[in-house]
């Protein structure tokens, strides 16, 4: 299984979240910095299973306000639906 860390102390807004879970994803050049566009890539997504492991999410949380639970809750839904596993730290 391929992971994906997103380390909240060095991702401090949220264009390099998503930039961040693009790359991790291989998401195409066209993908949107938002929910919606977030979860449309993940259900095309046909790679590697992926977990993604935000450390230091509750600075994150901080930093980025409602974007990160935006995030998460895509993130979460995507878990809860098989797609990818995700661990808060």
């Amino acid at each position: 299984m391929k992971r994906c860390v997103l380390d909240g102390s060095r991702l401090t807004t949220m264009e390099a979240v998503y930039r961040a879970l693009g790359e991790a994803f291989r998401f195409p050049q066209y993908f949107g910095n938002n929910p919606d566009a977030l979860w449309d890539a993940l259900g095309d997504y046909s790679g590697e299973p992926v977990a993604i492991v935000w450390r230091d999410a509750a600075r994150s949380a901080d930093l980025l306000g409602p974007g990160f639970a935006q995030i998460v809750t895509v993130l979460q839904r995507a878990a809860a639906d098989g797609m990818v596993t995700l661990e808060l730290g």
